[in-house]
Order: C-alpha cells, then sequence, then structure tokens
C-alpha cells in the first residue's frame, strides 16, 4: 500500500479552505485516501460532497467504492467429509478427562512482589525520562543560541516518558479528517486547545516519519495549514484555540528562538510549564504568572514590561484567558471607568496645558511653568474621584519623535515636568495625546494636534 503524501494532502486542505466547496480538490483527497488506505477520512470526505454535489456521478462512484461490503471468501473453507466427522459425544468424554488431568500452574509466591518492583521501576524510568528530556531541551536551546548546528533526536526518550513503545510504527496512523477533528473540538470547548495540541502532534509524527530529511520550516507549514483548514471549520470563539495550540506544539517539538532568552525572574524559557506559556505578537515568550503581576504593579496597562510597547488585541484576549489573567479584566474596567470620569472641562484644560508647554520656545521656559503650576491649581479644586482619576489614569500614547511608549499617568508627568525629570515638550505631547485619548469615552471627535513652532 502506497505511503500518504502529506505534502499533496497539506496543499489540497489549503485549496479546500480558501475556495469552497472545492469539488475537485476534494474528490482527489478523497482518491489519495482510497490510495494509502485510510478508509475512514475517504468516507468523511465522500459524505460531504454528496451533500454538497448529489447529483455528480464520480461522487457516486466513489461513494458505492467505500461503502462496498467486502464479500466473503468460499476458496478456503474447509471441508469435512460426513465420513471423518467426529461424534460430538464421543469426544466430549476425552476432553472432560483431558481438562480434568490437567494441573492449575503453580504461580511463585513472590509473583506480586516482582509485579510491584516492575511497576515502580516503569515509573522512575519514566521519571528518569522526563528530566533527560527537559535536559536535552536545555541543551539543544543553548547550542542554538550559541550558534552550534546540532540536532537532537528526542523521540525515543519522549515515547519512554510518555508510557509509549520506543520502536517506531511500521506504518503511518490514519489522520483524522478536518471536519471530525473541529467537530470534536467545538463539542468540548474546555478541552480545545489539548484536542488542537493532540491534533497538531499527530500530523508532526506523520511528517517526521515519512519525511526524515524535512526541516522544522516544512513541518510547521504542514501544520499552519492543518489550523487554516480547522479554523475554516470552527466558529470564531474557538479559533484563538487553534493558535494557542500552533504555539505549543511549536515550542515543545521544535527549537524556536524568542525575543527574550529568560523569563522576568531569570528562569530559562524552556522551563515555563505549559499552562503557564504564552508568546506574544513580539515574539516575546511570558510566564504568565509573572506577565500578569508585572501588568498588575503597572497600573493595569496591557503593556510589555521588557519592550515598553503595547499589547496588540490579540495578545490581550490571551492574556485575559489565563486563570490568572482574568483579574486583570477588573483592572482594565478600572480604567475605563476612571476615564469616563474626567469631565470636558479638564479636558480642555489638559489641551491649552499641551498647547503652551508644545509652543514655548523661551529660554527660561516660564510659560511652561506657569502653566503646569496652574494645572496642578486647577486639578487641586477638583472632586476627590477626578483627582483619583487623573494621578491612576495611564493614556496610551507614544513619544511623536522616538516612539517610545510613555509609561507614566497624567499626573505624574506633569509633577515630573515641574520637578524638571522631564523636558515640557514630551510632557506637553504626552498631554496632548491622553487629551485626545479621553475625548473618545466623552463622544467628542480630538482636538486638532498642535505642531512645534
Amino acid at each position: 500500500m502506497a505511503e500518504p503524501d502529506m505534502v499533496l494532502i497539506s496543499e489540497l486542505l489549503e485549496e479546500v479552505s480558501r475556495n469552497p466547496p472545492a469539488i475537485a480538490a476534494r474528490k482527489l483527497l478523497v482518491e489519495h485516501y482510497f490510495t494509502v488506505g485510510w478508509l475512514d477520512a475517504a468516507l468523511d470526505e465522500v459524505t460531504e460532497l454528496e451533500q454538497v454535489a448529489p447529483s455528480d456521478p464520480e461522487i457516486a462512484r466513489l461513494a458505492g467504492i467505500l461503502r462496498r461490503k467486502p464479500q466473503p471468501s468460499t476458496q478456503n473453507t474447509p471441508v469435512t467429509s460426513q465420513k471423518t466427522r467426529a461424534n460430538p459425544a464421543e469426544l466430549k468424554p476425552n476432553m472432560m478427562r483431558n481438562r480434568t488431568s490437567q494441573k492449575p500452574p503453580q504461580l511463585n509466591d513472590d509473583l506480586d512482589v516482582a509485579k510491584q518492583d516492575l511497576k515502580k521501576g516503569y515509573t522512575a524510568l519514566r521519571s528518569k525520562a522526563t528530566n533527560i528530556l527537559a535536559n536535552l531541551r536545555r541543551l539543544s536551546h543553548l547550542q542554538k543560541n550559541s550558534g552550534v548546528a546540532q540536532r537532537i533526536d528526542t523521540t525515543r526518550i519522549e515515547a519512554v516518558s510518555q508510557g509509549a513503545g520506543t520502536e517506531p510504527t511500521a506504518q503511518t496512523q490514519q489522520p483524522v479528517s478536518v471536519r471530525k477533528a473541529a467537530r470534536t473540538i467545538a463539542a468540548d470547548p474546555n478541552k480545545a486547545t489539548d484536542f488542537v495540541i493532540a491534533d497538531l502532534e499527530a500530523i508532526l509524527q506523520q511528517a517526521r516519519g515519512l519525511y526524515q530529511t524535512a526541516d522544522d520550516d516544512t513541518i510547521r507549514d504542514m501544520m499552519v495549514k492543518r489550523v487554516q483548514a480547522l479554523d475554516s471549520n470552527l466558529p470564531e470563539n474557538l479559533k484563538i484555540h487553534t493558535e494557542l495550540g500552533l504555539m505549543h506544539v511549536v515550542h515543545e517539538n521544535m527549537n524556536k528562538t524568542y525575543a527574550n532568552d529568560e523569563t522576568m525572574l531569570g528562569d530559562e524559557i524552556v522551563d515555563i510549564p505549559r499552562k503557564d506559556f504564552y508568546v506574544t505578537e513580539d515574539n516575546y515568550a511570558w510566564d504568565l504568572t509573572e506577565l500578569v503581576n508585572a501588568i498588575k504593579a503597572n497600573g493595569g496597562v496591557m503593556r510589555n514590561p521588557l519592550s515598553r510597547g503595547m499589547f496588540t488585541p490579540k495578545d490581550v484576549r490571551g492574556i485575559l484567558m489565563h486563570p490568572d489573567g482574568k483579574s486583570l479584566a477588573a483592572l482594565q474596567i478600572q480604567q475605563r471607568d476612571m476615564a469616563k470620569g474626567v469631565r470636558m472641562a479638564t479636558i480642555d484644560e489638559m489641551d491649552k496645558l499641551a498647547v503652551i508647554l508644545l509652543q514655548d520656545q523661551s529660554s527660561d521656559q516660564l510659560p511652561s511653568r506657569r502653566a503646569v503650576d496652574q494645572f496642578l491649581t486647577y486639578i487641586a479644586t477638583l472632586p476627590e474621584q477626578e483627582q483619583k482619576a487623573i494621578d491612576g489614569l495611564r493614556c496610551p500614547a507614544t513619544d511623536s519623535h522616538t516612539g517610545v511608549t510613555y509609561d507614566s499617568t497624567i499626573g505624574e508627568s506633569v509633577r515630573d515636568a515641574k520637578g524638571n525629570r522631564i523636558c515640557f515638550h514630551k510632557t506637553g505631547d504626552y498631554i496632548q495625546q491622553a487629551a485626545n485619548h479621553l475625548r473618545k469615552y466623552q463622544g467628542v471627535p480630538p482636538a486638532p494636534k498642535c505642531s512645534l513652532m
């Protein structure tokens, strides 16, 4: 029987996901499944095709072939002669005598002890294999950072640590069809990521078994196409699980490098548990427990603590999905509530301050100093709740010249300007962007930007 062509299968699945219903591509897929003996997958595809194109004669022919029941063979059926057939009544006494004459086997008294020793030894072996696997992954990570081109095959050790056999299977296991996998994922959303990981790991093992020389990029492309095919059959709220599954499989099975070499507390990236591992779109790898604590310390602002850049909306959704990240949602609501608690009169005062700070080119910067003092005096006259909002609200803003993200509240930036810890122009730049941000919560279009004189 022919071996499955995973490249062809990936290309056909990609064509199906891009140009549905892609009847011609799905026919080729059915024929290939049938050729390699993957009859269940072929039958699933044919069933779907019958619903899409019920009048297609070729689909009907394929369905007939796949649903045809094999006929029992009569060529090698033994024929027993009536003359030589023994009488059951005559055989019964002899059979009973033979049964009674057989003595039960004598079991060793130490058999139970030996079983327990074997069980303990096997458990210890799996534990050692797990430790060796972790050390090999660290070694591979260090080798890659040092530029040493060395590939470590951990397939057998992984099999031992997972309790599987160490000998490679003679034939690639039949994959689950995309629609069947999607139905399994949708049936239990709480375990959706685990299902995706298992599905992609099966694709990875098949690819490595069939293509011994395939590099990680080629195998990753196969998994990406599988993810795209799954996404086309999943609702929008479950598509994030396919991304998470691909992220974990690539991290655990390929030598991927990240923007950071260690966590914020100095641990190795490879030592992060799966339940806490996450990679943001800026290619930083995180221990989510550490990241959540850092975000909380920063007032709940969704900003990368290492690069100081803001996280993307997709990253925010991924962080909030983590059990520890759910507490950040309350901080986000608190920030929005504070933004809504700033009145239009205060926003207008911020605009006035920004205009003066940006346009002041005097040598003594006296206009800027007076404007800062007046603004702080104005803030002192506000209600306590609004003062807290000004002091605690961190508005998303970046330096207009350098692109560096500002990391302070409105009140902190003004006080830093008064204490000469930051220049007036930077403060004006931040206050202007903060005012425009606050106007969004008041339903007012942002004020036009001021340019430097």
